[in-house]
């Protein structure tokens, strides 16, 4: 599977709290090299309008796992795990490198793309991980 065009979902994170004051926007971006996580606080009464945007770039190494929860027969939310919880840490929604993530209603097409997506991407940069500790022994000797 070649990805030529990136894949981009808009998601919103609800927040934890009865007063909204840690709601959510993002943004994510499946490029070929890396992943691109860009959120924001949503503004409210309590902040005084909106958060400033934040972008944290992820290796496909670094993804842990990425799920797609279904209800009704449609895509509504993705649960992304990172191996490192510190990538993760300025989110305030974000459990031990895990977020779980309500998907815009005009990203559902674009996450269908990503079932075999992340998988692939993870393998190739595994093998390359590979390749290079093979290259490195073989200098050793």
């Amino acid at each position: 599977m070649m990805l030529t065009n990136p894949v981009n979902i808009s998601f919103q994170i609800p927040p934890a709290d009865s007063l909204a004051r840690e709601e959510i926007l993002g943004k994510l971006r499946f490029l070929s090299d890396h992943v691109e996580l860009s959120w924001r606080l949503k503004g409210n009464v309590f902040s005084g309008g909106k958060g400033k945007m934040q972008v944290i770039d992820l290796l496909y190494g670094e993804i842990e796992h990425v799920d797609l929860v279904k209800k009704w027969f449609k895509i509504r939310q993705i649960v992304f795990r990172v191996s490192d919880p510190r990538l993760l840490a300025g989110i305030p929604a974000a459990e031990m490198g895990k977020l779980t993530m309500i998907i815009d209603d005009r990203s559902r097409e674009e996450a269908k793309k990503l079932h075999g997506l992340i998988d692939f991407k993870r393998s190739i940069f595994l093998f390359d991980a590979q390749e290079e500790r093979l290259k490195a022994m073989r200098k050793e000797d």
